[in-house]
């Protein structure tokens, strides 16, 4: 065997051990997620009396109910905690409403009702998500609770979710994060409404009216009228207005928990020209079957303008396991093998994870065919130390983004292994579209940031023009 011939078998090798160890370790990584404890924890009132009325109160059975059958029944464990532990006084007890009736019913759940947690009992690192139940008795035993508080940031810093409903989001407005601001600081948030209070002339009654004090912490309080299912999500923080938005609060967090366990991968191939034409059509096949399996979020193959050697697959899966089984499908391993022969280098693999990520749905968002489409992608090198900034500017400006006409997908993400390293993936309709995005006034601070603190400057040098061709769906 002559030099060249034993360096080509080394390289092809070399080729597919790098695969190999790519996709096991998302496999051991899939095996580690899905060992993780599903585990929710639910706080409730131990408080019975409204003020001095006479009247009895406690958490609202409903507000516990109705998240808790869409929670449960998509594999999570529940436990219940409360302010003094034992036994939860109820509201709202009207076991004529089915799904009510069927949380009543439940030998487990009621017994975890009826010995509810201590704070002190609680070791906030089990929990994916902490919600806070409604009901009046909340009014008088969240704000001030030091324990529960604390557990919630944990929680919440940990990459958890925090929700509440009604009067639950009576349990947020002390939460204090570990950099000193609220945790409703600057967070689109919802509550039982002072409209609402005064309806139920107990806007006398309660402590504190709900609206105002959150809005005095820093919120932007969104809501709608008297009785009416009112849900927003805003960094991983769920709230609902009343009784008759708790499943939809439920429903909102199961929704970011299923984004959360989503896994993101960039792949970048340095392709031979002479292998070009053929290595283009293996992943356009390969992304055309993804797209129609269940499980996949998107797939999208691109090749860049200024040199169309380079092509860069971009897929979204429901999980870890999910990405594992489509590395092992036909149309995949035909990329494994032309790969052996066809790249310059040895494939780039990127994992990202999505910030304020979008749904499938949006992810699917087609261009026009009327559309020149134009699709960036940007990467970060942010400074240590201010990466808090760079996603504070995104938290404000990615919405007014995704607003624009022009755009078609907007999304931030942020690399696994290093998280001073972010990518924005962006595709426009047309160069009108991004030249108009370029002097969108809410981009200013942005620029400003890219310009003063990324470690290597110019920003432009990250920008990545990428020309789509695969699929290539258009309305």
């Amino acid at each position: 065997m002559n030099a060249k011939a034993r360096m080509y078998k080394f390289y092809s090798v070399f080729v597919l051990i790098v695969i190999f160890l790519l996709v096991s370790t998302s496999y051991t990584k899939a095996q580690n997620v899905s060992k993780m404890k599903k585990k929710i924890l639910f706080v409730v009132t131990s408080h019975n009396k409204k003020g001095n009325t006479g009247e009895k109160t406690g958490f609202y059975l409903s507000e516990a109910a109705h998240p808790w059958e869409v929670l449960t029944n998509a594999g999570y464990e529940i436990d219940f905690v409360s302010p003094a532990g034992g036994r939860a006084p109820v509201d709202g007890l009207n076991l004529g409403e089915e799904v009510n009736k069927k949380f009543w019913n439940d030998a487990v759940y009621r017994r975890k009702i009826e010995k509810t947690l201590k704070p002190s009992a609680i070791d906030p690192r089990q929990y994916i998500a902490i919600h806070y139940v409604g009901g009046h008795g909340a009014m008088w035993d969240f704000a001030d609770n030091i324990e529960l508080a604390s557990i919630a940031a944990a929680i919440y810093e940990n990459g958890g979710i925090v929700s509440a409903v009604c009067h639950g989001p009576a349990g947020l407005v002390n939460i204090k994060l570990s950099n000193g601001k609220y945790l409703v600081d600057g967070k689109r948030i919802n509550a039982f409404t002072n409209e609402e209070e005064v309806a139920v002339k107990l806007d006398n009654v309660v402590p504190f009216l709900l609206e105002s004090k959150l809005i005095k912490r820093g919120a932007m309080f969104e809501k709608s009228g008297l009785w009416q299912s009112h849900v927003v999500t805003d960094q991983r923080v769920v709230t609902g207005q009343n009784p008759q938005s708790a499943k939809a609060v439920g429903e909102a967090v199961l929704s970011i928990l299923k984004q959360q366990q989503a896994v993101a991968i960039l792949t970048q191939y340095d392709v031979k020209p002479e292998y070009l034409e053929q290595f283009r059509k293996a992943v356009a096949d390969y992304v055309s079957n993804s797209i129609v399996i269940e499980s996949n979020v998107m797939a999208e193959a691109y090749y860049e303008k200024e040199n169309p050697s380079i092509l860069w697959l971009t897929e979204r899966w429901e999980s870890n396991e999910e990405w594992t089984k489509a590395k092992s499908n036909a149309q995949s391993k035909v990329v494994i093998r032309l790969a052996e022969m066809a790249l310059v280098a040895p494939l780039k693999s990127i994992r990202i994870k999505d910030i304020e990520p979008i749904s499938k749905q949006q992810w699917r968002r087609p261009a026009n065919t009327s559309d020149s489409q134009l699709t960036i992608m940007l990467f970060v090198d942010a400074k240590a130390g201010t990466q808090g900034e760079f996603k504070d500017v995104y938290h404000v400006a990615m919405p007014q983004f995704r607003s624009e006409p022009g755009v078609i997908t907007y999304q931030l993400s942020q690399l696994e292994e290093d998280d001073t390293q972010f990518v924005t993936y962006e595709k426009f309709r047309s160069n009108e579209a991004f030249q108009y995005h370029l002097n969108f006034p809410p981009i200013k601070p942005v620029i400003d940031y890219l310009n003063s603190s990324i470690k290597k400057q110019p920003f432009q040098d990250g920008i990545h023009n990428l020309v789509e061709f695969a699929p290539l769906i258009r309305e």
